[in-house]
């Protein structure tokens, strides 16, 4: 027979935090982009530092969920911003009218707009008191699923280790070219010039040509036979 918290989980009840201002927020579960949120939260902040002295998933369930605490509080003064967005995605104003597949009334929908506007100003910037609590009733309600997924996560890696994809591939090794091999020069040849030595056809002579010329005495006819 299923244990209690494995029928909260199939039939998860709202899980309510009320601020110092008397607002209530409900604690929404996370999915993919809370998830990546939360990623920002540790990379931006002191989270890689803490993340070297390492996070024992196979910890005892409330052992891992203390220092996963400590991991997100100690990352939050330099991810100031993404921590207050985190929060924002993990929540939503507690009585608000939801009809699935339902129209709302004029009524309703003006409840509901009033609700978020008070929302958005509550997470704006709210009391420390009050972003702490918020993150101690998330971490505690997401533990056990962030601490499979890190179960996960690790036996993936282990396998990547151990089949070796994580080492690079060593460089293809070109093959060395002779320079000195017919064909391998890489100098450019030169055409030689057209030799204009040899015999050349000669042209019709032009007058012009012989202009300046000496005239040749013309030959003595030869004396008639008498």
């Amino acid at each position: 027979m299923p244990d209690e918290s494995e029928l909260d989980r199939l039939d998860p009840q709202p899980v309510l935090c009320k601020m110092s201002t008397g607002f209530e927020l409900e604690i929404v579960r996370m999915r993919t982009r809370q998830f990546f949120r939360l990623l920002r939260v540790l990379t931006h902040g002191a989270g890689p530092a803490l993340m070297q002295t390492g996070l024992d998933f196979s910890a005892e369930g409330s052992e891992f969920a203390s220092k996963l605490l400590v991991l997100v509080v100690m990352s939050i003064p330099d991810a100031e911003s993404e921590a207050v967005g985190f929060l924002q995605s993990m929540c939503k104003p507690a009585g608000e009218v939801a009809r699935p597949g339902g129209k709302l009334t004029k009524a309703e929908t003006d409840a509901n707009q009033a609700l978020w506007a008070q929302f958005a100003e509550e997470l704006h910037n709210p009391e420390l008191t009050d972003t702490l609590d918020l993150i101690e009733v998330i971490i505690n309600q997401e533990a056990p699923e962030l601490q499979a997924l890190g179960k996960k996560l690790q036996t993936i890696l282990a396998l990547f280790r151990k089949t070796g994809q994580d080492k690079e591939p060593p460089e293809p090794q070109l093959p060395v070219q002779d320079l000195n091999l017919p064909g391998r020069s890489h100098r450019r040849s030169t055409r030689s010039a057209t030799s204009t030595a040899g015999p050349t056809s000669t042209s019709s002579t032009s007058p012009s040509a012989d202009s300046g010329r000496p005239s040749k005495p013309p030959e003595p006819a030869a004396s008639a036979s008498t």
